[in-house]
């Protein structure tokens, strides 16, 4: 039985760079959304007995950009059971500098946070939604 551990397997070094080779080129769909419509690659996503989280990394604490923000606010207006975690750090070493919340369309503003205390926000929440009804 697994850990649920999932790391990177692409070998860089020998094999080229993952994103160039192994990313979807979701671009190429742009033309078949109006507008300035795009499909939006998230970093992460977990769910635990039908709740989910859905995690951004950035690598600035500013504003998260007009259509993501929209997509996200949207996305967790439709059940009570998503939320979306969105850090401020740099993902190649995952320390954290800071963290926002956006749930039931609502943003938080962002808090400081550490690389433990992210991990802590998700074991506890791993243990909350195990105990809540399921989903199905």
């Amino acid at each position: 039985m697994s850990d649920g551990t999932n790391p990177l397997r692409w070998d860089c070094v020998s094999r080229g760079c993952f994103n160039q080779f192994c990313r979807p080129k979701i671009e190429r769909f742009a033309a078949c959304f109006p507008g300035r419509i795009a499909m939006s690659d998230i970093d992460a996503t977990v769910e635990v007995n039908g709740h989910f989280v859905f995690l951004e990394m950035k690598s600035h604490q500013g504003d998260i950009p007009l259509g993501q923000r929209l997509y996200f606010q949207r996305l967790t207006r439709l059940s009570p059971r998503i939320s979306v975690m969105i850090l401020h750090g740099e993902a190649e070493t995952m320390q954290c500098e800071a963290i926002r919340w956006i749930y039931n369309g609502q943003v938080s503003d962002w808090q400081p946070t550490t690389l433990d205390e992210v991990i802590r926000l998700l074991n506890k929440f791993a243990t909350w939604a195990q105990v809540q009804g399921d989903a199905a």
